[in-house]
C-alpha cells in the first residue's frame, strides 16, 4: 500500500491563483517553438522551491514527492537534465518572455505612471561564468566574480522589469539598458526615480528625449554641494515634516530642471555620528601600524629599477589635536533634482518611496534566495535571475489581488505558505483524497478561499 504523502500547497495556490486571473505562465510559456514540453512546469516547480526550500535542482526529486509535480501539471516526475535544460531554454527566451511579461502587465492596466529604479549585483560561487566580472559588490564580496542587474517597480509595487548586465558595468551605463527596456511600456509624461547612481546628464538628457521626466539624487560632490549651501543658507526657507522628521529646502530653477535643496538636522546628526564612528576604526586600525613601527617591522616592499624598497617608518608627532577627516561640513545636506516642478514636500515623499525598488531587489536576494548564483552557462544565469524576478512579480500580484493584504513581510508570507498543507491519502484498497491542514486567517487573507479547490470534500462517500 502506498504511504500518504504531506507537502506545502500554498505556493501551488499563489502560483495558480495569480495564473489564473492574468493568465501569467499559460501567456508566457505558450507556443515558444522549442522542444521542451514541460517549459512551463519547470517554471512553475523552480518558482514553488523559490517560494519554498530553495533546494538545488539535483535536490528536488529528493526534497519534494511526485504528487506535487502532478499538482503542478507534470504527467511524471522529471530528471534533473530535463529541469535543466528547460531552465537553459528559459533563459535563452528571456528577452522574448520578459516582452510577454511587460504585455500582460501594460494590458492589465498595472504599469504605474510612476517607477522606481535600482541596481544591484549577485555574485558566483566560482569563476567559469562567462558573464561573470569583478565589480563594486553590494553583497561584500570583492573577491568574487558577480552579474548585476536592474529592476523597475511601480508606484503599486507591481514589477515591470529586468535587466542583466556583466559585473562590472557601473549604474551609470546599466541605465540606458533599463531605460530601453521599460520605454514602450510606459506613457509619456511617466516619472522615473532612480538614485544617483544612474544620475548623469546623457541618462537625463536620454530621459527628456523619451517624454519621460525624472527626480534622481545629486552626486554629492564637495565642491558643487558646497555651492548649493551657500545658496540654501542666504535664501528663505520652507519647512516640511514627515514622519516626525524635520527638513527645510530651498527650490532652485535651473532651465529645465529643478534643484530642491534639503537639509535635516537629524540626518546630519546621524551622519556625524557613523563618521565619527569611523574615525574612531582608522585611529584603533592605525595604532597596530604604530606598534610595528616602534619594533622597525617593514611596512611595505616597493619594486624599483634598483631592486626592493623597504619601507620602514618613523612617527611624526603633532601638536593640534587631529580632526576627523570624514566630517566634510556638509552633512545633513542632500540635493534632488528633477524635470517636475512641484511642491518640496511632494518631491521628497516621492524620492523616499524608492525603498520600494530596494525592497523588492532586498526580497529577490534574501527572500527568494538569489545569492549566491550556482549556475555557470549563460543563458542557465539569465534564466535562474528571470525565475527569481517573476516569483516575486507573483509575490507582488498576489498581494495586490488580496483584498486585506496583512502578511507584508515576505519571510512570514513564505511560513504562512509553507504551513499550509495538503495530505495525500492512501486508504487501503479505495480511491485516494487529499485534506488540508494549518488554514490560517492570514493565508485566506493573501489566497482567498480558492485553497479549498484543492481539497477533496467527497471522500466519505467513498467508503
Amino acid at each position: 500500500m502506498k504511504q500518504n504523502v504531506t507537502f506545502s500547497i500554498g505556493n501551488v495556490a499563489l502560483i495558480n491563483k495569480v495564473n489564473e486571473k492574468f493568465g501569467l505562465f499559460d501567456y508566457l510559456f505558450r507556443d515558444l517553438n522549442c522542444k521542451a514540453k514541460n517549459i512551463k512546469q519547470t517554471a512553475k516547480l523552480l518558482s514553488y522551491n523559490r517560494l519554498g526550500d530553495c533546494v538545488s535542482i539535483n535536490q528536488l526529486a529528493f526534497v519534494y514527492p511526485e504528487e506535487l509535480f502532478e499538482k503542478l501539471g507534470y504527467k511524471k516526475m522529471p530528471a534533473d537534465r530535463s529541469i535543466y535544460r528547460d531552465l537553459d531554454r528559459i533563459g535563452q527566451r528571456v528577452p522574448f518572455l520578459h516582452g510577454r511579461y511587460q504585455e500582460v502587465i501594460k494590458n492589465n492596466g498595472l504599469a504605474s505612471e510612476k517607477q522606481f529604479v535600482d541596481f544591484s549585483s549577485s555574485y558566483f560561487e566560482g569563476n567559469k561564468s562567462k558573464l561573470g566580472e569583478l565589480g563594486y559588490s553590494r553583497d561584500h564580496e570583492p573577491g568574487k566574480e558577480q552579474i548585476t542587474f536592474g529592476i523597475s517597480t511601480g508606484m503599486n509595487n507591481i514589477p515591470t522589469a529586468l535587466t542583466i548586465q556583466k559585473g562590472n558595468v557601473q549604474d551609470k551605463k546599466h541605465f540606458k539598458f533599463m531605460l530601453k527596456t521599460v520605454k514602450h511600456l510606459l506613457k509619456e509624461d511617466s516619472l522615473l526615480i532612480f538614485d544617483c547612481g544612474g544620475n548623469t546628464e546623457l541618462n537625463k538628457k536620454k530621459i527628456r528625449k523619451s517624454k519621460f521626466h525624472y527626480l534622481t539624487l545629486k552626486p554629492k560632490k564637495k565642491k558643487i554641494y558646497k555651492k548649493y549651501v551657500e545658496i540654501y543658507t542666504n535664501s528663505k526657507k520652507e519647512r516640511i515634516l514627515i514622519n516626525e522628521v524635520e527638513y527645510k529646502c530651498v527650490k532652485v530653477s535651473e532651465g529645465s530642471e529643478f534643484q530642491y535643496i534639503f537639509y535635516s538636522n537629524e540626518l546630519a546628526k546621524d551622519q556625524k555620528k557613523k563618521r565619527d564612528k569611523k574615525f574612531k576604526r582608522e585611529l584603533e586600525k592605525n595604532d597596530t601600524k604604530l606598534t610595528k613601527v616602534r619594533k622597525g617591522k617593514i611596512l611595505a616592499t616597493y619594486i624599483s629599477k634598483e631592486g626592493y624598497i623597504l619601507a620602514k617608518g618613523s612617527i611624526q608627532k603633532t601638536l593640534d589635536e587631529i580632526k576627523n577627516p570624514f566630517i566634510t561640513g556638509l552633512e545633513g545636506y542632500f540635493i534632488l533634482e528633477s524635470s517636475v516642478d512641484d511642491e518640496p514636500e511632494k518631491i521628497l515623499r516621492l524620492y523616499k518611496d524608492k525603498d520600494k525598488a530596494e525592497k523588492l531587489i532586498r526580497n529577490m536576494k534574501e527572500g527568494t534566495e538569489l545569492r549566491p548564483i550556482r549556475h555557470w552557462s549563460t543563458n542557465a544565469i539569465i534564466g535562474y535571475l528571470f525565475i527569481v524576478f517573476l516569483t516575486n512579480c507573483l509575490i507582488n500580484l498576489t498581494h495586490f489581488l488580496a483584498k486585506i493584504p496583512i502578511v507584508k513581510n515576505l519571510k512570514l508570507l513564505k511560513k504562512y505558505l509553507n504551513n499550509l498543507t495538503l495530505t495525500v491519502v492512501y486508504p487501503q484498497n479505495r480511491f485516494r483524497f487529499t485534506v488540508l491542514s494549518n488554514i490560517s486567517a492570514e493565508i485566506l487573507a493573501i489566497l482567498g478561499d480558492c485553497i479549498y479547490k484543492y481539497e477533496d470534500k467527497s471522500f466519505d462517500l467513498r467508503w
